[in-house]
């Protein structure tokens, strides 16, 4: 899942939002760097990443896609899923899009605490271009696994994914339907089960 749904996903969990968006920049123990709110929405993220990479569906689409591109498959789907989420907002939102990241954007700028350069970067950007926004056409997607591509050449055959995704939009989006209501409760049982703890860590 890319940055929309794990912005959802914690707003469905009552989460840490900067905290879930900040995961990716973050590498160990996110209680010596943060605190537990923010730790908490960090972990939170991971178990997020970790339920969706395991799930059946997923590890076939990944084989699903051809040898060339099977590396940076992962990278593919998390846009593509967030495409879904954008498109069927809400289908899974009382708040409309636009409203709801408006809401996502004032809490994750007010975050008070440090953050890494590239995070705070790419953050700027995304908020400015409304990639949130933008996610709703599929052709934004695709524009932006080009960008990647361009800027990161190590993931340079994500320039070449945009034909599979669309060439499978409809079977993905299938997909999507039975994974994300799946990892939504998923993520409220781990959240549950574990808030005390993430939050008050001994």
């Amino acid at each position: 899942m890319n940055f929309l749904a794990h912005l959802h996903l914690a707003d469905h969990c009552q989460s840490h939002l900067a905290g879930n968006l900040l995961a990716d920049f973050v590498r160990g123990d996110p209680y010596r760097q943060y605190t537990p709110d923010v730790a908490a929405g960090i972990r939170l993220h991971r178990f997020v990443d970790g339920f969706i990479d395991s799930q059946p569906e997923v590890r076939a689409w990944r084989r699903a896609f051809p040898p060339h591109i099977r590396r940076v498959s992962g990278i593919a789907l998390d846009m593509i899923w967030d495409h879904y989420l954008a498109r069927h907002w809400l289908a899974f939102h009382d708040l409309p899009l636009a409203v709801f990241v408006r809401q996502a954007q004032k809490e994750v700028e007010g975050f008070g605490e440090t953050e890494p350069e590239d995070y705070r970067q790419l953050t700027q950007r995304m908020w400015q271009q409304a990639w949130l926004i933008q996610y709703q056409q599929v052709g934004s997607i695709h524009q932006a696994l080009e960008r990647m591509a361009i800027r990161r050449p190590k993931l340079s055959s994500l320039a070449a994914c945009p034909p599979f995704l669309a060439g499978h939009y409809q079977e993905l989006e299938h997909s999507f339907f039975i994974l994300y209501p799946r990892l939504m409760d998923a993520s409220r049982t781990f959240w549950l089960a574990h808030k005390d703890n993430l939050l008050h860590p001994e």
